[in-house]
């Protein structure tokens, strides 16, 4: 563990102030270094308040390990954690710390992406301080055929973990998170398989917490944790929240098959019948969403007659 990480660990872990005596001590460093790992946390986004002869206290809003942990209740996801102040994308550094051996259930948390993204290769609004973005390693023992199954379970989770912290979120097919009307959280699934086998997922998801302005280009469709409820939002215990989850149904789909996560996604859909206009590659058409197949799929009944199933592509209220 690097030093600056110790650092934060002792302010994480002291009732109020610390000071930067009791912190040399104990981790054999000068009060100038000290400073310096102060200063270093400061600029990685922390909120740490310095008081003459009082020390340091930290105002703890971050997604460090150290406090996501305590609200952390699985065996497996989360347990291999890494936590960066800025990234280009988490799904990218995922994907390399796959290639690398990360192990299954593996996370990457960062304060800030400058290159989100999202699906079809649009930009994610990713500012410093105010999401939970991050990236899962999953190593599933699935047929290829079956791992689109995983954005679904993914999906599932996510708004399982936002419903036991007391929001009404609603899943959008295949993925998005809706809360009263207005996107919360978007994904973005990647694989890397052969023919025969599943080598890794990763898993980006992008939860919008403390934001309280966005781009005009989603200004209209979007919101975030503190938009939509009346509590202050911890975004450690989000993560969390979100974590327990993703270990429940991802644990659900492995051992007992996809018939459990469609029943999860059907109770909390807020997609079937409803109007909607649908675009893939190739089409585009409106009509009413109608039911989630067996494999997954978006069952839809067409305007001027006839019905159609998507296995990919975009869904939007109409």
């Amino acid at each position: 563990m690097e030093i600056r990480d110790k650092v934060f660990e002792l302010l994480y872990g002291a009732e109020g102030y610390i000071s930067g005596e009791v912190i040399s001590s104990r981790l054999g460093i000068s009060r100038a270094a000290v400073w310096k790992h102060i200063k270093a946390l400061q600029e990685e986004g922390c909120i740490i308040e310095a008081a003459p002869r009082r020390g340091y206290r930290l105002r703890a809003n971050g997604v460090r390990f150290a406090e996501v942990e305590p609200h952390l209740h699985t065996a497996w996801m989360g347990r291999d954690f890494q936590y960066l102040p800025e990234v280009d994308s988490t799904n990218l550094y995922a994907k390399k710390w796959a290639l690398q051996g990360a192990a299954n259930g593996a996370v990457v948390v960062a304060d800030m992406q400058t290159g989100g993204r999202g699906r079809l290769g649009r930009a994610w609004c990713s500012p410093s301080g105010n999401g939970l973005w991050m990236s899962l390693v999953l190593r599933p023992l699935i047929a290829p055929d079956k791992a689109p199954q995983i954005t679904l379970a993914t999906a599932v989770g996510v708004a399982a973990g936002l419903r036991d912290l007391g929001y009404d979120a609603g899943i959008k097919w295949p993925n998005d998170i809706y809360i009263g009307g207005r996107k919360v959280c978007g994904m973005l699934t990647e694989m890397h398989a052969s023919m025969e086998s599943v080598e890794w997922v990763v898993v980006g998801i992008g939860i919008n917490c403390l934001n309280r302005e966005f781009p005009p280009e989603i200004r209209d469709i979007a919101t975030s944790l503190a938009l939509a409820g009346d509590k202050p939002v911890i975004r450690a215990e989000v993560a969390a929240a979100v974590l327990n989850r993703l270990e429940q149904y991802y644990t659900l789909l492995y051992e007992q098959g996809f018939a459990g996560i469609r029943e999860e996604w059907l109770a909390n859909n807020i997609t079937l019948g409803k109007r909607v206009k649908i675009t893939t590659l190739t089409d585009m058409m409106y009509g009413r969403a109608l039911d989630m197949n067996e494999d997954g799929s978006l069952l839809l009944e067409k305007e001027g007659g006839g019905e159609f199933t998507l296995v990919t592509g975009d869904v939007f209220f109409a």
